[in-house]
């Protein structure tokens, strides 16, 4: 197993990490802004059985890919410092879509998921603010996006951006503060630090699903954690 997160994550959601697999810690100089440089939702984007990632992503994280040997593509869109170049790939992919702002993904994105519906959504940073659990249901820090799902009859409940941290930032996202492995949603942080935690646990626990809080302290958007099996 690999797992892919934010190198600036505290030692000890790191360290709790270490439990359930090798921890690759990404960071990039001057492709995109600080505040998301090592955001692996930025990056790359997990797919079923694939990984899509940036072509100058940082030759670290292709280098590990093959090590573990990650099945992965090099996308053809270049990341910039300023958005829109930064969201290409900042979409959300399931068994049955792909979700993301129309005019803003990836050609290599779309042909690899010509198969499934696109749901379009305004909101170009769509994994920031979007979680897939593994039921098919969704987390989303954007009313926009729930609006949009909500229409498709796909179920998706909202969650308040408030509380969570980022560098350089008024806040950061909700689905930047997670990740999903099977059963099991990964915080960084914990949900006592979080104004709607309590509501977040019961609808994780009514879902059967399991709470790791990687450590004590406020909800930290890191752009998400990655979970990649060979």
């Amino acid at each position: 197993m690999l797992i892919i997160i934010d190198s600036r994550l505290p030692q000890k959601a790191k360290d709790s990490l270490e439990e359930f697999g090798d921890i690759f810690e990404l960071h990039s100089k001057d492709i995109v802004y600080d505040s998301i440089q090592g955001h692996p939702d930025v990056f790359l984007l997990q797919m079923d059985n694939l990984v899509m990632i940036a072509p100058n992503a940082p030759i670290e994280l292709k280098e590990t890919l093959k090590k573990h040997r990650i099945p992965f593509l090099i996308g053809k869109t270049k990341l910039g410092n300023k958005f829109p170049d930064t969201a290409y790939y900042n979409a959300v992919s399931t068994p049955d879509y792909i979700i993301h702002r129309e005019g803003f993904t990836d050609s290599c994105i779309l042909h690899q998921n010509e198969k499934k519906q696109f749901v379009h959504v305004s909101q170009a940073y769509t994994r920031c603010n979007l979680l897939s659990l593994s039921d098919g249901s969704f987390i989303t820090s954007d009313k926009g996006i729930e609006k949009s799902l909500l229409k498709k009859n796909i179920e998706a409940h909202y969650f308040s951006s408030e509380d969570v941290l980022l560098d350089g930032q008024e806040y950061g996202f909700i689905g930047g503060a997670m990740g999903v492995y099977h059963n099991k949603v990964f915080i960084i942080g914990s949900l006592a630090y979080y104004h709607e935690g309590d509501r977040l646990s019961n609808l994780l626990s009514s879902k059967n699903m399991e709470i790791i809080e990687l450590y004590n302290g406020p909800l930290i958007d890191g752009g998400g954690v990655f979970f990649l099996e060979s």
